[in-house]
């Protein structure tokens, strides 16, 4: 039997960005901060997975993720080769959407030199990997990327910007990951206006 693997978590916020997986750093605009991902003892509820078709906006994050993929990337100090598309997946679908949707309603967390995978926990204290695992997908290996205040298209682009932060980018390259579900919540009541989880995973 396979160990479990997670690849880290990263998140983005703004023109912040946080790294989860690598390298340590502040929240301040520009900056990549980072640790290994964990996990806690906190009890997650199980997630609903149904209804998980992609919308619009989370399909054009896919196609463009998988643009990314089907090109070399050099991604900070990592290079990855071309890599195979990533298939759509309504259960990491369902663990992104409510993440995302917990950021919006509940408050993103800013990262800090000492919680650097702040925006990852739920208010719950939920981290990732429960997430994932509450919607019943039995994952071997898992990442996740997030974001807030960033568009889908234009020049503020959430993809444009995940790919131009080594941690994101990597989570985006990584020929481990087979499929993705992607969380995209916008919420004009909240500091940012949209809010965007990618949840990677192979079995």
């Amino acid at each position: 039997m396979m160990a479990k693997q997670w690849s880290g978590m990263v998140g983005l916020l703004a023109l912040a960005l946080t790294a989860c997986g690598g390298g340590s750093g502040g929240s301040t605009p520009g900056t990549v901060s980072g640790n290994a991902g964990g996990s806690s003892s906190v009890p997650v509820n199980s997630i609903s997975v149904s209804g998980q078709a992609p919308s619009t906006e989370e399909q054009k994050i896919l196609d463009d993720v998988n643009a990314a993929r089907a090109t070399a990337h050099d991604c900070g100090g990592a290079h990855f080769a071309a890599t195979t598309a990533l298939t759509w997946n309504a259960q990491l679908a369902a663990a992104a959407r409510s993440h995302s949707d917990d950021m919006a309603h509940n408050g993103y967390r800013e990262a800090t030199a000492q919680e650097p995978e702040a925006p990852h926990i739920g208010a719950d204290g939920s981290t990732p990997q429960q997430r994932i695992t509450a919607t019943g997908y039995a994952w071997q290996t898992s990442g996740e990327n997030v974001a807030a205040g960033y568009t889908v298209g234009g020049s503020n682009d959430v993809v444009v910007a995940w790919l131009a932060s080594p941690g994101h980018c990597s989570n985006i390259m990584n020929p481990k990951f087979r499929e993705i579900g992607v969380g995209y919540v916008a919420y004009k009541g909240a500091k940012y206006n949209s809010f965007f989880t990618q949840d990677f995973g192979s079995k």
